[in-house]
This record gives C-alpha cells, structure tokens and sequence, in this order.
C-alpha cells in the first residue's frame, strides 16, 4: 500500500538560516510525533540539514535563480517554489501529499489529518472573508459581492498523489492568469481559485488541527494553538520573530517536564 508524503521549501539569502533551521525543527517535530510517512525538504542551503541521515527524511538542493536575491523577493519566489518542486516528487509513488510551509511545528501526530475519501484538503483562516485582500485577487465580481465562507491558507494541504499533477498545473494556470488585484498574496489568491474550482471530493481541516496564532490573534489563543496538530507562523513579523515563537512552542512540547529538568541542568 502506498505511504503518504510530506514536503516543504526553504529558502535563504546567502549566509543567512533562518528558514533552513525552520524546516529543520519542522521536520524534527514530525519526527518526534512519529509520523509514519515520508519527508522531503527543498532548500538552497549549502550544507544538509542534518549531518547525521534522519530514516525517511531526503532533502533536495533547489537552484534559485539570481534573480530571485537580485530583485529582494525571495519569499515571493519560495511561495511559487511549491510548484517547482513537484518536479522533484514521483507523485503516482504516494498515496496523498501534503505540503506545510517551513514557518510550522507540529505538536502532535497528524497521520490523521491524511484520513478519508477526499481528493483535496485545506484549511481555512478562522474568522477571516474571502473577499479579504489575501485571498481575493482571482475572485469574480458575484463572488466578491456574495460569496460567504472565510478564506483558504496555502500553507499547509494534502491531495492525492493521484491527482497532485493536476492540481499544480491548475494551480501554476491560476497564478499566471490577470488578478483583479494584485498584491502580495497572489499565490495564496490563486491557490483560492483553484480550491473554489475544484472538481473532486473536498475537505477542510478542522480549526482546532491548524492553527496560524501570529496572523488570527482572536481566533488562537495558547490553549487552542498548544492543542493543535500543525501551529503555522504565518504572518509573524520577520524570521526572527517566527523563529522564536516556534521554537517556544517546540521546546514547550517536546523538552518540558514539570521538574523543568533541562532548565535547571543548563543553570545548576
């Protein structure tokens, strides 16, 4: 029986390791919460990730263009690096695929948000509009007037690996057609489109399994964001920033005990 597929892309400005050391503790927690899969990396880093071979975890050096540094854009780059590491992926070798973005942890096993007879899942932003300016750059004129439903996050989805082809070449058409918009987000916008026009069986992740807390204050709190399955740092303010946040909550996952026996042997 074919296994499932987890991948995610990392990308840095030279000598910097700020999403390089995301995906590592990204992949650390998947690891830590036994998820029975596999794990692939795409990143630009020049050394692996790992210098000791984690067992189903591959990583694959991503050439990035100079245009991509020239024109200070890289995170516009790596969001549409989704689509170009497809390339990389034998998709009919896997049941479904799912890909979460570097800036997210895992807290606890997530083999079930692979479950059921669907063809695409997602996960919609608790509290938001779709016609917000995130999401809205590919809707029609009806939609933006009367569409009802918050919108999708394109951080983090699964879909079959039989049909994985077809949903980034529909995703690829979507993002080079003429937004009605345009701004950041316009990978994310066609990502909506996509999803909106999706002619398969559909899913949506539950709120409590993915939560975004630094982009939906009101809607993730520490108790939800801790209990969640995926907590993605989207929106955060900076690398940095996000960085900490995660690695707060990886430490206060993986590393806590009551006696808080890590603390007190690094302070004896």
């Amino acid at each position: 029986m074919a296994g499932n597929l987890i991948y995610t892309v990392a990308l840095d400005y030279a000598g910097e390791t700020g999403h390089r050391n995301m995906a590592k503790m990204l992949v650390s927690s998947l690891l830590r919460t036994r998820f029975t899969g596999e794990v692939v990396v795409f990143h630009n880093s020049p050394a692996p990730l790992f210098m000791v071979a984690r067992e189903g975890v591959r990583e694959v050096a991503l050439d990035v263009p100079e245009t991509a540094f020239a024109g200070g854009d890289l995170a516009g780059y790596a969001r549409s690096a989704k689509h170009a590491a497809a390339a990389h992926i034998e998709a009919a070798g896997y049941a479904k695929i799912m890909f979460i973005d570097c800036d997210s942890v895992v807290l606890r096993n997530i083999d079930h948000l692979f479950a059921g007879a669907w063809d695409l899942a997602c996960t919609a932003e608790a509290g938001t509009r779709i016609q917000e300016i995130a999401y809205s750059g590919y809707l029609t004129a009806k939609e933006r007037r009367a569409l009802k439903r918050e919108g999708f996050n394109s951080g983090t989805w699964a879909v079959t690996g039989a049909r994985f082809g077809d949903f980034i070449e529909r995703w690829r058409a979507a993002e080079a057609g003429k937004p009605v918009r345009i701004d950041g987000f316009r990978e994310q916008s066609a990502f909506n489109r996509v999803v909106l026009d999706w002619d398969g069986a559909r899913h949506e992740w539950p709120h409590r399994e993915i939560a975004l807390p630094l982009c939906n204050h009101a809607h993730a709190g520490y108790r939800g964001y801790m209990r969640a399955a995926v907590v993605h740092a989207a929106g955060g303010d900076g690398v940095n920033y996000k960085l900490r946040f995660l690695f707060s909550a990886y430490t206060a996952t993986f590393l806590y005990d009551t006696q808080l026996t890590l603390f007190n042997i690094m302070e004896m």
